[in-house]
C-alpha cells in the first residue's frame, strides 16, 4: 500500500486547498465591493394629493408596503382603519411591484376601500428618504402626489 503522504499527494492537497482559499477570497470581496442591499423602505405612508379621483375623492388614504429586496407588497388603506382591515391587508395585500432605486411601482386592485373594490390602481414614485412622490393613476386619471412616512413622523414627535 502506498504511502497517502508522499510528496505527490501533499503537493495536491496544499495546492487543492490553496485554490479553495483562493477562489473564497475573491468572491469575499467582489461581493463586498458590489453587492449592496437595497434600502429598507417598508412602512406606512401618508398620502396627500390635490384632488383624488372617483371613489377616492375626499378620502384620507395611507400606503402600507412591505418589502423584499427588490420585491413590494403594498395597499391602500383608507384612514381611520380598523385593526382587522390592517391585518387582512397583510396578509393579503392587493399591490405588487418592485423597488430600482430611487423608484417604485406597484399596481394591483383596491380591495380594502369601500366603494372602490376591485378597481384598478398603479402607483409610480421616487423615494426621498421618507418621502414619496410620484403619479397615482386610477379610474382613468393621473394624479399626482406626496407621501410621508408615519414611522418618521412619529420619531420626530418623540
Amino acid at each position: 500500500m502506498k504511502s497517502l503522504f508522499s510528496a505527490k499527494w501533499l503537493a495536491f492537497y496544499g495546492s487543492t486547498i490553496a485554490f479553495v482559499i483562493a477562489l473564497f477570497s475573491v468572491v469575499t470581496n467582489y461581493g463586498e465591493a458590489n453587492l449592496k442591499a437595497q434600502p429598507k423602505i417598508s412602512g406606512r405612508y401618508k398620502i396627500t394629493a390635490a384632488k383624488l379621483p372617483g371613489c377616492l375623492k375626499g378620502k384620507d388614504l395611507v400606503l402600507s408596503i412591505e418589502q423584499s429586496g427588490v420585491y413590494l407588497n403594498g395597499s391602500l388603506l383608507e384612514i381611520p382603519h380598523s385593526t382587522q382591515e390592517q391585518t387582512a391587508a397583510k396578509k393579503k395585500p392587493s399591490l405588487m411591484g418592485k423597488f430600482r432605486q430611487p423608484n417604485l411601482e406597484l399596481s394591483g386592485k383596491l380591495a380594502q376601500i369601500q366603494g372602490c373594490e376591485n378597481s384598478d390602481i398603479s402607483i409610480q414614485s421616487t423615494i426621498d428618504q421618507t418621502n414619496l412622490k410620484g403619479k397615482l393613476n386610477f379610474d382613468n386619471t393621473a394624479v399626482n402626489f406626496s407621501a410621508k412616512s408615519e414611522e418618521s413622523s412619529e420619531s420626530i414627535k418623540k
